[in-house]
């Protein structure tokens, strides 16, 4: 995310600096032009087209302060107008320098890379609808592969009418003068029109009537404004008129939609909180227990996550641990997280053993599991008097054991089958024995796995090594020095998946 907000922040400097240069060449330009030779409709056109970077450069400015200016939406909507930006600024250089022998090259020049903007502008704006509509359907992608491919064609025949002149040609005396082939360039922005307004019409259910009037509008205006410029030379407001409404645009479109993804973000929000909240945060969790220290934490890769830890106590004497982490990520996941919390702390309330516990859990998962998504967890349940753990894994990461005075070592227990993946699965549990000073630590994928800017992953060796140094630390250290070597190690990558992590030490009568 930090590498994306970088790349961002360069490309907007980089526009920035274009759009300076460029307002300080037009305006130079106007002033060394002068106004002799200039007719009115030329003070006119090159009006609007000032007015129209000005314009332009406000809506860049909004942009650059929408939260939401990195999303596909808005990524096509920007570059949509620095594409109109440009046409302002060559039609205004077409106007300047028209009829001045001495500035044919600049002419030729300019009114190429005007004729360029067009069916760029067209082939952006049919991104833009397509990806707002969330279009993916396998005839839309076909479409899109055949308008990128016309777009290529038309942009190789306004380079090759340089040479040829089969829509414009600038005389020796500076002046622009139309071929009769130039209504031939209007056609891919006819076609490209047509095809984006069947397309609005189909997705028209997937937005309020505001936004499809202005969408509809932003396809016909430049359509009528075409065909009227084909039939009245000197008219060029073609680029003006798309100015205004990529203002429209933006005040009705982009703003409904940041104010809906604003709402969407608060859901999840607080969704994570109340996500957050199903899980003990109290620390330490028993005190009238002395025989234990434990500490957990759960951070979320996403808004919400798949990931969870519990405990609790069955009994005065006995003391459950889980971690668990849910395949796939966002919202689905967290749905079958809550679920599969409440199933695991319901069954183990009832049940005398890891194995039975998990077996009768996965049934409850299996159940309706329409979805098919699953759940690795590790269950343990502790003795307090005596030190006994029983536990019993279901296709989780292996346990880590720290006995005080020796290396961490991870204690490769029997693996059984993931909860909610198939019925009728018999688990295994084990036995072992925490000596006073013994540290148990259980975790998720999303420690071993984290990467850093090189893809690199942050590996069970350096997690043993986290564990050694803190030797004489309690289970809250031993957790706040973990995350800070996993954000060290990671810092300037973006997490992938969620980090929980549980540490007990045993600390006996």
């Amino acid at each position: 995310m930090k590498e994306l907000d970088k790349q961002l922040k360069q490309n907007s400097t980089l526009i920035w600096i274009t759009y300076f240069v460029l307002i300080v060449l037009s305006m130079a330009a106007v002033v060394l032009r002068g106004t002799e030779g200039l007719e009115p409709i030329y003070y006119m056109n090159i009006g609007i087209d000032v007015f129209g970077m000005i314009v332009i450069v406000v809506i860049f400015i909004c942009c650059s302060l929408d939260p939401n200016s990195d999303n596909p939406v808005m990524r096509y909507y920007k570059a949509l107008i620095n594409v109109t930006f440009l046409g302002l600024f060559s039609d205004l250089y077409c106007w300047l320098v028209n009829g001045l022998p001495a500035f044919r090259t600049v002419n030729i020049i300019a009114n190429t890379l005007y004729y360029l903007c067009l069916p760029l502008g067209c082939y952006l704006f049919w991104r833009y609808v397509e990806n707002m509509l969330r279009a993916e359907e396998a005839l839309i992608k076909k479409i899109d592969n055949l308008l990128k491919a016309g777009m290529y064609a038309a942009v190789l025949l306004r380079l090759v009418n340089v040479f040829a002149g089969m829509y414009f040609t600038v005389g020796a005396d500076g002046f622009y003068s139309r071929s009769w082939l130039y209504p031939l360039s209007m056609v891919y922005m006819f076609a490209v029109s047509a095809i984006t307004m069947i397309l609005i019409i189909h997705g028209r259910k997937k937005m309020e009537r505001r936004q499809i009037v202005i969408l509809v509008l932003y396809v016909i205006a430049p359509t009528v404004v075409g065909v009227i410029t084909m039939m009245e030379f000197g008219l060029s407001v073609s680029y003006g008129v798309i100015t205004v409404i990529m203002l429209l645009m933006y005040c009705i479109v982009n703003i409904e939609m940041s104010l809906k993804t604003m709402s969407a973000e608060k859901e999840l929000n607080l969704a994570a909180e109340i996500q957050q909240s199903i899980l003990p945060n109290v620390f330490p969790p028993f005190p009238a227990k002395k025989e234990i220290d434990l500490h957990a934490s759960m951070d979320f890769a996403r808004a919400v996550g798949g990931d969870f830890y519990d405990y609790f106590l069955i009994d005065g004497d006995h003391l459950c641990m889980v971690i668990a982490d849910v395949s796939g990520k966002g919202i689905p996941a967290a749905l079958f997280m809550m679920n599969s919390k409440t199933v695991l702390h319901s069954i183990a309330m009832v049940s005398s053993s890891p194995a039975e516990i998990l077996s009768k859990a996965n049934e409850a998962l299996c159940r309706n599991n329409q979805a098919e998504m699953f759940v690795t967890v590790w269950l343990g349940i502790l003795e307090l008097s005596t030190g006994k753990l029983t536990a019993a894994n279901a296709g989780h990461e292996y346990p880590i054991i720290k006995k005080f005075g020796t290396d961490a070592e991870v204690y490769k227990d029997a693996h059984g089958f993931v909860l909610g993946g198939m019925e009728t699965v018999r688990f295994r549990e084990y036995e072992m024995t925490l000596e006073p000073g013994t540290k148990l630590f259980v975790y998720t994928d999303g420690l071993t796995e984290a990467v850093d800017s090189e893809n690199r992953m942050f590996g069970m060796k350096r997690t043993l090594d986290v564990l050694n140094r803190m030797e004489d630390s309690s289970p809250e250290k031993v957790i706040n020095a973990m995350r800070s070597a996993v954000e060290e190690y990671t810092k300037g990558t973006e997490p992938f998946d969620d980090l929980t992590m549980l540490c007990l030490e045993y600390l006996g009568k």
